[in-house]
């Protein structure tokens, strides 16, 4: 068939596909789009009502920073574009995380509407073998329902930070969606918008650097019929993108590999053998997307015989070889699986990041997985295939009803983090938040019964290990026991000498035994440095407060007010100060 055919014929597809004539295709598209928001929005709606947990307190930490800034002034952040929507969010409503919740939320359901348009224009443009086409609505349906509902995405909608995930996949799909639709009938405009995605999905989130790599296989197996000719098509494609990968490496990569703290400080041996076995805890997960965790607890190995690596690596060898043998004649499922590996690669590999797994890290590749798991059920035929779609529809009910579930779990941190610990009991992280869940409640015993057990089985001489130790510290001090509480704190100092909130900790201890001298060379040492944290200023302002010192209460107070200007309880105390110090003739 001559070229200028072979364009009429896809064009004639493109009417059939995308653009199906009659008002009730059109209104079924609708119905569609509408499903996936309104279910999107049901399954996890319990998730609205959860707090910020782990890295969201970044976010109040530096809350007034918020205050004064502006889209253009966001710029220079390392994730430009979350920092941006994150702002977007504070303007609507401040630090209500119902809102920042609610906009996760409406960011994954986009992204499953992306991936069923993207699924949409493959059936338009791409060399699809025949069981495949047979079986259209099973990918056009199935593959965006699976990845809407699955509870394997929960820790990536519930989980506030995990913005940084949302963003970039959707800019990822965009980008996926972008080149099949053009690759043929516009390629510059194609290349262009793809290299735009392929930027905002970088300044979302580094690792989505590998979009050009998935593109050239989505060209090969799937576009071009596994033949190399056929990707001169997409030349001015590539040529963009070598450069902008080029000036990626450079700007986005560069900085992170030679920063103090790369790698957090993990052997980057250790970490790659132990991610040999994490591809298949990934796989498990998928499978069976019901017992999820937000902190598991992994044993590292130290070499290919420790905990079964060698066969995670045998195994990896294994798949990989099946693929490269049968690409041509299974180029779905070829394609799913490298998706899998190469959206994973980048944090499974040997770059050592602070956990060794985490569910969030699944958002894209779960497309792999799916995408595989229905090529497999294509090859059912027949009267049989009705099976597959009853299966399919059990499946989707599962998810749904495991997802809400999991939200339910999402609302509440104290909830959360009782799950955890359940979990994994022998790691001292999730104790240490247990414990704070349960002291921002005012039930002192039982945090200090959560400290006292992740203190036992933290790792001596680790920074969660000085953390817990401080926390016990705050536990005795909130019971008076406040001789015990500096024990404690100056245990974690030994540790953790940089550790400012604990030297204001140990200085407010150490005034109420009357060491007052030692209490403010402990504030001096919790004040070393440019950058005073805000507990270090609100401490300190009580304690000035207290000695009669109401102006420099009134600057502490100020200051903390500008880092956190949400916080009525400091608020009140800056006014109370103000007029203390007036009266005392210290200010005007």
């Amino acid at each position: 068939m001559s070229a200028k055919k072979q364009r009429k014929s896809r064009k004639n597809r493109t009417s059939e596909v995308v653009s199906p004539p009659g008002a009730s295709r059109r209104s079924l598209s609708w119905l569609f789009a509408a499903f996936i928001v309104l279910t999107g929005a049901m399954i996890y709606w319990p998730a609205t009502h959860g707090p910020f947990v782990l890295d969201d307190f970044d976010f109040l930490e530096t809350s007034g920073a918020f205050q004064n800034a502006t889209y253009g002034g966001l710029i220079d952040n390392d994730r430009p574009v979350v920092m941006m929507s994150y702002l977007a969010n504070y303007r609507l409503a401040g630090f209500d995380p119902s809102v920042f919740h609610k906009t996760n939320i409406a960011l994954h359901c986009l992204n499953a509407l992306i991936l069923w348009r993207l699924v949409l224009a493959l059936f338009v443009w791409g060399k699809l073998p025949q069981r495949i086409t047979t079986n259209r609505d099973l990918f056009v349906y199935g593959l965006p329902l699976l990845f809407l509902l699955s509870p394997i995405q929960t820790e990536s909608v519930a989980y506030v930070s995990s913005r940084t995930e949302l963003l970039a996949v959707g800019f990822f799909l965009l980008g996926l969606w972008a080149f099949v639709s053009n690759r043929e009938r516009r390629p510059w405009l194609s290349a262009a918008l793809v290299l735009s995605c392929f930027v905002l999905a970088t300044l979302s989130k580094q690792d989505k650097l590998v979009l050009p790599v998935v593109i050239l296989l989505l060209d090969y197996l799937i576009l071009s019929g596994c033949n190399w000719r056929e990707l001169r098509r997409s030349l001015p494609l590539y040529s963009l993108l070598a450069g902008g990968i080029a000036i990626g490496a450079l700007v986005v990569i560069r900085p992170i590999l030679f920063a103090p703290s790369a790698g957090f400080g993990l052997d980057w041996q250790t970490y790659l053998l132990t991610q040999f076995r994490m591809y298949f805890r990934y796989l498990g997960q998928l499978v069976w997307p019901f017992d999820l965790n937000l902190d598991p607890d992994i044993v590292p190995s130290h070499s290919l015989l420790e905990h079964g690596s060698v066969f995670g690596l045998v195994a990896l060898v294994a798949i990989l070889a099946a693929i490269a043998r049968w690409h041509r004649s299974l180029p779905v499922i070829s394609f799913g699986a490298l998706l899998f590996f190469a959206a994973l690669a980048p944090t499974t590999g040997f770059f050592p990041l602070l956990d060794f797994a985490a569910e969030r890290r699944l958002y894209l590749p779960s497309v792999g997985f799916f995408l595989v798991v229905l090529g497999v059920a294509s090859f059912v035929e027949g009267r049989h295939r009705k099976l597959v779609a009853a299966a399919l529809a059990t499946v989707l009910l599962a998810y749904g009803v495991g997802t809400y579930r999991r939200s339910i779990v999402w609302a509440d941190d104290l909830t959360l983090w009782q799950d955890t610990v359940k979990k994994s009991p022998e790691k001292a992280r999730p104790w240490s938040w247990l414990g704070k869940a349960y002291d921002e409640r005012g039930l002192v015993t039982q945090a200090q019964t959560a400290w006292t057990e992740g203190e036992q089985v933290a790792e001596q001489g680790s920074g969660e290990h000085a953390t817990l130790l401080g926390n016990l510290g705050l536990s005795q001090a909130r019971q008076k026991n406040y001789a015990q509480a500096v024990d404690y704190y100056e245990q974690a100092l030994v540790i953790r000498p940089g550790q400012k909130l604990i030297w204001a900790q140990l200085a407010v201890a150490l005034m109420r035994l009357d060491r007052t001298e030692e209490g403010w060379q402990a504030f001096e040492r919790a004040a070393e440095g440019n950058r005073i944290r805000y507990p270090v200023r609100v401490l300190r302002g009580q304690e000035l407060y207290v000695a009669g010192r109401y102006a420099e209460a009134v600057d502490d107070f100020q200051r903390a007010l500008d880092l956190r200007p949400e916080s009525a309880k400091v608020r009140r105390n800056l006014a109370v100060a103000t007029r203390a110090a007036r009266q005392a003739g210290q200010l005007p």
